[in-house]
């Protein structure tokens, strides 16, 4: 049996209400089976045409998605992109109002303080005039009174002595006070050195002389007082 090829036989196949029919056993296991696409049996590859498909349709999606941005905006969006455009504009006029108006303000904020300066100037340099006239008005009468005068030293003298402390009066009135030098251990920031002296009569570094007076206007230094100081003599 085992030698012996499997020989071809009838299978006698019958219907109901129809002739047994005889059907080759050969063509039956000869021949493949077909499996339709679309019943999803079997590993058959897809047709071009089904793939075709498959890829034009999202084409066609991404298509109506352009289509439908480039349609025509609605009436009611375009009245809020109007609107929109309009309070734009609205606030750019404002914002540009408020900066001309700023430079306005500044414009006159320093023309205000320019003429407060000038003003306060003034103001100043009429108060120091007017402290100095009634030192003037003595001078004047000094004068007068030398040319009818009959050498009258001791009046001229005092007359002189009052018009010198009248003028320190008023230079004290604007805080002017004089440095004080002579028997003043010499100092480098309100004295100026002009010479010195060898001498064993004072301490070395003492102010000995004063050659030009110096003042000063509260902590602040207006000249240094010109001295000669006094310097160890040589042995």
């Amino acid at each position: 049996m085992g030698n012996k090829k499997n020989e071809a036989r009838d299978i006698p196949i019958s219907f109901d209400g129809q002739e047994n029919l005889e059907v080759d056993s050969e063509e039956i296991s000869d021949k493949p089976e077909e499996i339709e696409p679309e019943s999803g049996k079997g590993d058959q590859p897809k047709s071009v045409e089904a793939a075709a498909e498959e890829l034009e349709a999202p084409l066609e999606a991404v298509e109506e998605v352009d289509a439908a941005q480039q349609e025509e905006p609605q009436p009611d969006q375009l009245a809020q992109r109007r609107a929109q455009i309009n309070a734009l504009i609205a606030e750019k006029a404002s914002l540009y109002d408020k900066l001309l108006r700023g430079q306005a303000e500044f414009e006159n904020y320093r023309k205000r303080v320019e003429r407060e300066r000038s003003e306060l100037y003034q103001r100043g340099r009429d108060d120091v005039l007017l402290q100095f006239l009634p030192v003037v008005d003595n001078f004047e009468r000094a004068l007068s009174s030398l040319e009818t005068s009959e050498g009258d030293e001791e009046a001229l003298r005092h007359g002189v002595e009052l018009i010198h402390k009248q003028f320190k009066d008023a230079l004290a009135k604007f805080g002017l006070e004089a440095v004080e030098a002579v028997g003043q251990v010499f100092d480098p920031h309100v004295h100026e050195a002009v010479t010195t002296e060898a001498t064993d009569k004072h301490e070395e570094n003492t102010v000995i002389e004063e050659f030009q007076r110096g003042y000063r206007i509260g902590d602040r230094l207006l000249r240094p007082a010109k001295v000669k100081v006094a310097s160890s003599p040589e042995k």
